[in-house]
């Protein structure tokens, strides 16, 4: 048989010149669902994106994470802690003493200040014992304006009785009535003066206002003093404490933190165009990290949030800003709440 190489195409493949040529029985029989899973898996890329479209068009989701409050326990004087009396993970109580703290400065001073106090207070003492300072000049001035009110106050009444026989003028009359007002108010003046010094000495008197003067600065001391022991505001839980005992503690230095895991909630993401959504008292389905689900209800609104690219971003979505709401829990759930943990929170399609 010649071997031909530009032989035309044949319509009937078992037929070469018009004799049948018998080909063997394949040895295995063609199955026709390989090629359909071939064509599906070629088409996975696409079905996941339309499958991502119908589930943004059908599910309403926002992204969230868990958010405890918590507050963190300053110093208000210098000091060095003398005693720590919390460890972390410990539950404390509201106004229970969390560290007491040394200022050796602090105390000598205060103690220098009140012996200076007794001291002077006992001189005043001596002072005022001895005869000549019962009597002293404010009480002389006070005298002299107490005659010059009955003097002026004597004037006015003969010049209204002049003035009903027609001898004095209105003006005389004016003019007495200032003069008496003036007299009055001078004497007010010298009866606080008198009040105030009760008759003392002007070395007394400055005495007094330097016990005054010391005394103000230790009430003062006082104060900081009693803000050397450290309380808790609130009840919670101490999460990390930030020194030792021994160490020196300045004034604004932390000194340990405190959260409160009865207040956690969620706070929500919610894109702009699910605004609708957004409303108090809108009943949501939480989704934790490890599967748990529990239902949360949205307690607050406080307004738009700007929101970064990578948090919450997906293929088809990456806004950059949110409205922020804020979830409270609606019961009990079996995931230990961490702050700041993720979870994704659903809306009711209907």
């Amino acid at each position: 048989m010649k071997i031909r190489f530009n032989q035309p195409e044949q319509k009937i493949p078992d037929q070469d010149r018009g004799i049948r040529i018998h080909y063997g029985a394949a040895k295995r029989a063609r199955i026709a669902w390989r090629w359909y899973l071939i064509v599906l898996i070629a088409s996975l890329p696409l079905l996941y994106l339309i499958g991502l479209t119908v589930l943004e068009m059908i599910v309403i989701k926002a992204d969230g994470r868990v958010t405890i409050p918590n507050i963190r326990v300053r110093s208000s004087v210098d000091g060095y802690v003398q005693e720590l009396l919390v460890q972390p993970l410990q539950t404390v109580h509201k106004d229970q003493r969390l560290a007491v703290l040394h200022n050796l400065t602090l105390e000598d001073r205060q103690q220098r200040l009140a012996t200076e106090v007794n001291f002077l207070n006992q001189e005043r003492d001596k002072l005022l014992g001895q005869p000549g300072n019962a009597q002293s000049h404010s009480m002389q001035l006070l005298r002299f304006a107490q005659q010059q009110a009955r003097f002026y106050q004597h004037r006015v009444q003969q010049y209204e009785s002049l003035f009903k026989q027609g001898a004095a003028t209105q003006a005389e009359i004016a003019t007495a009535r200032n003069q008496y007002g003036s007299a009055l108010q001078s004497l007010a003046a010298h009866q606080t003066i008198q009040s105030r010094d009760h008759g003392m000495s002007a070395e007394i008197r400055q005495m007094s206002s330097r016990i005054n003067e010391l005394s103000l600065e230790l009430d003062g001391l006082g104060l900081k003093k009693q803000q050397l022991t450290l309380a808790a505001p609130s009840a919670g839980l101490v999460t990390e404490l930030f020194v030792q005992s021994g160490e020196y503690l300045g004034q604004g230095q932390p000194l340990l933190d405190i959260i409160f895991p009865e207040q956690a909630y969620i706070t929500a993401f919610i894109p702009p165009k699910h605004h609708d959504r957004a409303v108090v008292d809108q009943i949501v389905s939480i989704a934790f990290p490890n599967g748990e689900t529990a239902q949360g209800r949205i307690i607050s609104v406080p307004g738009i949030t700007q929101k970064s690219i990578i948090e919450g971003a997906n293929l088809l979505e990456s806004p950059r800003s949110a409205i922020l709401a804020h979830v409270a829990l609606t019961g009990p759930t079996k995931t230990q709440l961490i702050n700041g943990m993720p979870v994704d929170i659903r809306f009711p399609f209907w």
